[in-house]
């Protein structure tokens, strides 16, 4: 085994600050199992921040989105030069940015694109931004992808450019379509014993939505000016085509239709197609058949 390898494999102190919720816990659990010394930090804990932040050789910030900078600017007080300090929230422009202002050791920006309720990181997304001293975090990063995890790098700039359409608007669609439902009170064990496959997949996602908690939701949705600017105007696109609908306007709802069909035939599905994300092979087959009847493509 060669020294970097048993650099890698050694024992580590670790703090994570909101350890005791949710994600913080998966964490804990994965690197508390394999051998590193896991603690964690919260709000009844600040008391023992000197210990647990001043001798921790990693910090990551698992707290709500509106405290993490709060949160990394309080705890960067306590932490080593030589502390590696990492956050876990789904923004990271301004987390890295604070991070890197606040604190002289490494940092980088982690965004886990999962839920606390999967088991490990088997087949799971996790995206990094590189902050400082990149080579710090390699461990975690080997740790990550032995477990099976796929890392993919980009900016912090990026990363939030995409998760407006990854997450808040996403977020915003299926929380209309739920709210719908509610408010329409529709039998949904009924409807999905005459479904198609692709209304029960779309079922499955909305429910998925609402078995997380409230507050986390909302405040993805409001994480910054640009997701609720891109919300806002996909609200205007489902009126715009909803007045359509109301004044049965058949032929400018085929052109928007063709219009967005477009989008979605040309180059910006390339590699979708090739691997085949969207759905299992048996949905996307009898999605197919149901599409070719309806003469019509389903992105």
């Amino acid at each position: 085994m060669t020294s970097n390898s048993l650099s890698h494999n050694r024992s580590r102190k670790i703090t994570i600050i909101g350890g005791r919720g949710r994600m913080g816990k998966f964490f804990t659990q994965h690197l508390s199992t394999t051998g590193h010394q896991v603690s964690t930090l919260g709000n009844q804990d600040w008391d023992r921040a000197s210990q647990l932040l001043g001798e921790a050789e990693l910090v990551i910030v698992s707290v709500p989105i509106e405290r993490t900078v709060a949160v990394i600017e309080r705890a960067a007080k306590y932490l080593s030069p030589t502390t590696a300090l990492a956050d876990i929230t789904s923004i990271k422009a301004q987390p890295v940015q604070a991070m890197l202002a606040n604190h002289a050791g490494a940092v980088m920006g982690l965004h886990p694109m999962f839920g606390p309720s999967v088991k490990s990181f088997a087949g799971q997304k996790v995206v990094i931004c590189s902050g400082r001293n990149d080579e710090i975090f390699q461990w975690l990063l080997d740790f990550i992808a032995d477990r099976g995890g796929e890392l993919i790098s980009c900016t912090p700039e990026e990363h939030d450019r995409i998760m407006v359409t990854i997450q808040a608007t996403q977020h915003f669609s299926r929380f209309c379509c739920g709210a719908f439902l509610s408010v329409e009170n529709i039998d949904l064990d009924r409807s999905l014993s005459m479904s198609t496959p692709s209304y029960r997949q779309e079922i499955e996602i909305v429910n998925r939505l609402f078995t997380q908690n409230p507050a986390l939701c909302v405040d993805i949705m409001l994480a910054t000016e640009e997701r609720c600017e891109a919300i806002a105007r996909l609200a205007q696109t489902y009126s715009r085509l909803a007045e359509l609908v109301v004044k049965k306007d058949r032929s400018s709802l085929i052109r928007e239709f063709e219009i967005a069909q477009s989008f979605f035939t040309q180059e910006n599905l390339a590699s979708t197609k090739q691997k085949e994300y969207a759905m299992p092979s048996e949905v996307r087959e009898a999605t197919i058949a149901v599409t070719q009847c309806q003469q019509s493509v389903i992105s």
